[in-house]
């Protein structure tokens, strides 16, 4: 099968390497040059580490920091309230630790991945830089600016939460919304250890997620690079709820507005210190019925952008990669790919717009999902901290995929998908 990919962000190079292994002929068309190093810190909980640990990810090479536990500090105004929550135990619990990256060493080792050979196979996939997509159509064919056009068997959309093709698979636009702005910047943890309160506040190590929240706004930190920095992030709401083609921007160099008087002072202290601060414009979009049609899918914050309060905004692009590997296996025909697909929505919208949910509170409160997406949930709706947890990181997208292909008896699988690897990669078999 023919794949073209429109985007080589973390989705669209994981959906290279899931559909590699099904011995796919695969492209990407990356509108970027990858000119210089952008991004913070990313967050990869069990759910995705374990789909990152399945394809060969080194998470060494990535230099992955495990986190070890999850403090919630209560009261700005009193750091020893606090709730600490130990994170050791998870992958006992759910096969693999929650892990923390530089988003740049996650994104280089997926490229890599997606660009070379492998021990498992000679197949890899051919990049294109600076290579913008205007249009792509339903049958498969995908329309470049320069009035070329080219026509693959399938094609994946992974470019990002702005994406021209969402409405395609739709038949109308659905536009975002401004749900909140994050401003977030790294700082070397060494330059943060010789600050006496800083240390109060980091007491246990830094390799902690550490939450403070303040009035309707929070501060989010944990480290990446093995710990060598920490990213440090403040959220709060976004001022007018707009639609996204009018409220859409990011910057950097950006410096920290009033919001940071309501943080103790060596909050304020450590921003200033900063150089390159970042703002983002968080987007969300309602759930949507469906995400793929005819010969089109599309995937990550393209599908389903949600702000980062569960950490799983990445999670869900790799979950979605790695379904999409499971169920485009070894087709018998290639006049399956529409079925595969829809086996791929019936998948994915229940589990993404969960999740999309999940991520809209800063506080949980089951009470407050409105009234028409509660269906999503099933007779599970999280009461608690502790479903939230269990509903995001013990979620098996690769066993579910492939529990699915085979009681729709859908062709014949490849080795790639055999059962026994099917099972490897659940908590209970590692």
């Amino acid at each position: 099968m023919r794949v073209g990919i429109v985007g080589a962000g973390i989705g669209g190079l994981m959906a290279a390497i899931t559909l590699l292994e099904g011995g796919h002929e695969v492209e990407i068309f990356e509108k970027s040059q990858f000119s210089k190093e952008v991004g913070a810190a990313i967050s990869a909980p069990p759910n995705s580490s374990r789909i990152l640990d399945y394809f060969g990810f080194d998470f060494s090479r990535a230099k992955a920091t495990p986190a070890e536990s999850l403090v919630y500090n209560n009261d700005a105004e009193n750091l020893g309230d606090k709730t600490v929550l130990s994170l050791l135990d998870y992958k006992s619990k759910y096969g693999f630790a929650w892990h923390f990256f530089h988003r740049v060493d996650l994104h280089d080792e997926l490229r890599k991945l997606a660009t070379e050979p492998t021990p498992s196979r000679k197949e890899f996939a051919r990049l294109h830089l600076a290579t913008p997509v205007s249009r792509v159509d339903l049958d498969g064919t995908i329309h470049f600016p320069d009035g070329t056009a080219l026509k693959k068997n399938l094609v994946v959309a992974a470019d990002g939460v702005r994406s021209s093709f969402i409405s395609t698979v739709l038949g109308e636009e659905i536009p975002s919304q401004h749900f909140m702005t994050m401003t977030r910047l790294l700082l070397p943890t060494e330059q943060m250890a010789n600050d006496a309160d800083t240390n109060a506040f980091f007491k246990g190590g830094y390799n902690s997620i550490r939450v403070l929240r303040v009035d309707d706004g929070s501060l989010v930190t944990y480290g990446c690079r093995n710990g060598a920095l920490q990213n440090i992030a403040f959220m709060y709401p976004a001022e007018h709820l707009e639609d996204a083609a009018v409220n859409n921007g990011s910057k950097t160099d950006v410096h920290p507005g009033g919001f940071l008087k309501k943080y103790p002072a060596f909050i304020q202290s450590l921003a200033s210190k900063a150089s390159g601060i970042g703002e983002w414009r968080l987007l969300t979009r309602k759930p949507l019925d469906r995400f793929a049609r005819g010969r089109l899918a599309v995937i990550g914050d393209a599908a389903h952008p949600m702000p980062p309060l569960r950490a799983q905004g990445a999670s869900m692009a790799i979950e979605d990669a790695a379904a999409l590997g499971v169920f485009l296996s070894r087709l018998t025909t290639l006049e399956d790919i529409p079925t595969r697909l829809e086996m791929f929505n019936d998948l994915r919208v229940k589990r993404a717009a969960t999740v999309q949910l999940m991520s809209s509170q800063h506080k949980w409160d089951p009470k407050k999902i409105p009234a028409e997406y509660v269906h999503y949930f099933g007779e599970d709706i999280p009461q608690n901290d502790v479903d939230l947890e269990r509903c995001s990181c013990d979620h098996n997208v690769i066993k579910e995929a492939f529990r699915m292909l085979q009681k729709k008896d859908e062709g014949k699988l490849s080795p790639a998908w055999d059962a026994q690897k099917a099972e490897n990669a659940t908590m209970a078999l590692l």
